[in-house]
């Protein structure tokens, strides 16, 4: 299967409806849906680029995971979750246009989205779950927001082209393996509020010269700075 046209009257489309339809290029979403199962569109491997409808909220997991052809994907304005593996593996997306009522991204939402420059992330994001970009191998930098108190694990472990990331003042932990194997990252400013840094936190974070810690961090677990090997004594 190409194509499908989907009805004006589609309310819904339920779990693994079009899992591994893999030859099915861009398809018309109808304005009224307002749900999307998991893992509907999971391996639809030429689909290109999809525009959800203004009505749809939030959908599945999994929903567009392995879609390893598309490069774009419109987000409805009223959008408040991405959910976990949303968008693992789609290898080709450079760029994804976040809306600003968006408030928590899921596990793995974007893992290995390797073509991935740069996002934008909302100022009133407040939750980033774990792996949520790992491998995005292209990422160079990211702003992190205001809101954001912790980054889970592995949330941008092997984000390898990554040079800066600006991280929130009111950050009070870094988990584990977080910054693992962002070989491009020279330096990074720790917020004072700062207590804890997770084991792996900055592992193999090979072009690190120094890093200053804040007087009030309370953990540095195991291997925090395993393989930093460009760093020079203070």
């Amino acid at each position: 299967m190409t194509t499908i046209e989907l009805p004006t009257s589609l309310t819904s489309i339920g779990g693994s409806a079009f899992w591994c339809c893999s030859s099915m290029t861009p398809i018309e979403l109808p304005a009224g849906l307002v749900s999307i199962g998991a893992h509907a569109f999971y391996g639809c491997s030429s689909m290109t680029s999809i525009e959800l409808p203004a009505g749809l909220t939030s959908f599945s997991a999994n929903a567009f995971q392995g879609c390893s052809s598309m490069t774009t994907i419109a987000l409805p304005a009223g959008l408040t979750s991405i959910s976990a593996n949303a968008f693992q593996g789609c290898s080709s997306m450079t760029t994804i246009e976040l809306p600003t009522s968006l408030t928590s991204i899921g596990g793995s939402a974007f893992w290995c989205c390797s073509s991935m420059t740069s996002i934008e992330l909302p100022a009133g994001l407040v939750s980033i779950g774990a792996y949520a970009f790992y491998g995005c191998s292209s990422m160079t930098s990211i702003e992190l927001p205001a809101g954001l108190t912790s980054i889970a694990a592995n949330a941008f472990y092997g984000c390898s082209s990554m040079t800066s990331i600006a991280l929130p003042a009111g950050l009070t932990s870094i988990g584990e393996s977080a910054f693992y194997g962002c070989s491009s990252l020279a330096s990074i400013a720790l917020p004072a509020g700062l207590t804890s840094l997770g084991e792996h936190a900055f592992s193999h974070c090979s072009s690190m010269t120094t890093i200053a810690l804040p007087a009030g961090l309370t953990s540095i677990a195991a291997n925090a700075f395993y393989g930093c090997s460009s760093f020079t004594p203070r």
